[in-house]
């Protein structure tokens, strides 16, 4: 290994190749999915697409696996690597080469961050769509290649890479979309030369297939009147009738609904203020936030009024007995601070996140509350959140916090949540992003689609280099 590290040095500098055990780390743990920590033998940090592509073939020549990684966090265990080899760190390959106001697009690479780029946006008087979960110091590019939910998905739906500039491993440039036709002066247009949405290999393949050295993401208009409205449920099953005539206006450009404990580890900024505003809270709540010119926002507002009216419930701009419920929303969807907020609470933090439709809501929610007694585990402090995608679809997760320092509490947690991710897929819940164990579990019930994914796998990647052992590949 000595000798490779010495070839990646020579690549990218003495000062970018990272081989002491505690730098390391932060490679390895941290996930929210309950992947078992796994350190890289070495990490190096190349700054463009040649130094990628020098270290590609190092890694090949050798037969070293290779895992991309674009954050210093690992998130939900895309990056931690299954099988040890070289961690390719893209944090320095942050430069934002374009904002172009007129298409409200930008042209970024891997290690541009949501907060980097929100700063830029809003001088040209736009916004980055920001991701659930996910922290404001986390790449743009790599979140919504790995279909992280959105906040904004109702209104916008689940795309926002139009187009993308991909390293395979024999270190060829793929690029999709109008952006393949060399020189063009705006490769925005998904379609293109190439077969329609190219970029669809690299959504959720978690590095398997190729780096993504570079994209085309969409930005939108930063609009200063903003009104959030809160409308409050007993149940999950009381909202479906709701919803539908909510996503049939398309009113709200953020829309999710959350239970007392979701919602509260959203705001809170402390244990004891997350118990204080759960109690404080509906069962479930619905949170629209409206955005535009006034009267456009007034009339909106009117007929979401009289929408409740109809339905003989609530629509609220105010929770009582939290203060600047609104305002402080509004910071997390700007400035995420995402699940390390809920982590420091108790020091741990697990998402369990699937697509499903409506009425498989109700069916979890029994089966939840089955295991929750079975396990001795208070279903009140499990976390749930739906975004609707379409009216009678969306995602959908359940959050556990808990104490990882307490060895009872660590252990519980980790089965139930094994157990009842088991139970979920068994029951049709989709896991679009399978992560870990769940990729075997999603993929023995899918054989032709698995065989088609391993068939481009060994195309694009025949010496298996890419992060092996992902999506159970």
């Amino acid at each position: 290994m000595e000798i490779v590290i010495r070839q990646l040095a020579s690549i990218v500098g003495e000062d970018y190749v990272i081989t002491d055990s505690e730098s390391l780390k932060e490679y390895s743990d941290g996930n929210i999915t309950f992947i078992p920590p796994r350190t890289p033998l070495v990490a190096v940090r190349p700054c463009n697409n040649e130094e990628i592509r020098e270290i590609l073939k190092v890694a090949a020549l050798n037969k070293i696996p290779v895992t991309p990684s674009s954050s210093t966090r690992a998130g939900h265990g895309g990056s931690i690597p299954s099988v040890p080899g070289i961690t390719i760190d893209l944090r320095r390959m942050n430069k934002i080469e374009l904002i172009d106001p007129s298409c409200r697009n930008a042209i970024i690479e891997p290690g541009v961050t949501f907060l980097q780029l929100q700063e830029s946006a809003k001088k040209h008087n736009l916004r980055v769509l920001t991701p659930v979960e996910i922290t404001g110091d986390s790449s743009v590019l790599s979140t919504y290649l790995d279909m992280v939910p959105l906040y904004s998905w109702p209104r916008y739906g689940t795309e926002s890479v139009l187009t993308m500039e991909a390293m395979i491993p024999n270190g060829e440039i793929i690029r999709t979309g109008i952006a393949a036709i060399p020189l063009i002066d705006k490769p925005y247009f998904p379609f293109g030369t190439n077969p329609s949405y190219l970029n669809k290999i690299w959504f959720g393949s978690q590095g398997t297939f190729g780096i993504a050295t570079k994209g085309v993401i969409k930005l939108k208009t930063l609009h200063k009147n903003i009104k959030v409205l809160y409308i409050p449920f007993k149940t999950f099953e009381e909202s479906f009738p709701v919803i539908k005539e909510l996503k049939r206006f398309g009113y709200a450009i953020e829309f999710f609904m959350a239970n007392p404990a979701y919602l509260a580890g959203l705001i809170a900024e402390n244990e004891k203020e997350l118990s204080e505003i759960s109690e404080k809270l509906p069962p479930v709540t619905a949170v629209l936030i409206l955005r535009g010119e006034e009267e456009e926002i007034e009339y909106q507002y009117l007929d979401i009024l009289d929408l409740t009216k109809q339905f003989n419930i609530e629509c609220l701009e105010e929770i009582d007995g939290i203060n600047n419920v609104s305002s402080r929303i509004l910071e997390e969807i700007e400035n995420p601070k995402g699940y390390e907020r809920r982590k420091s609470f108790r020091g741990g933090y697990a998402v369990i996140p699937f697509i499903c439709m409506l009425p498989q809501i109700p069916l979890f929610k029994r089966i939840l509350g089955q295991m929750s007694q079975a396990f001795k585990y208070n279903p009140a402090q499990i976390g749930e959140l739906f975004i609707p995608v379409e009216p009678a679809r969306g995602h959908f997760q359940y959050s556990f916090i808990y104490n990882p320092e307490n060895p009872q509490e660590l252990m519980i947690t980790k089965k139930f949540f094994e157990m009842f991710s088991n139970a979920l897929i068994k029951m049709g819940a989709f896991f679009s992003r399978p992560y870990g164990n769940w990729a075997e579990l999603v993929y023995a019930k899918a054989g032709a689609y698995k065989a088609m994914l391993k068939n481009i796998k060994e195309a694009i990647d025949p010496d298996n280099i890419m992060n092996p052992g992902k999506l159970n590949l």
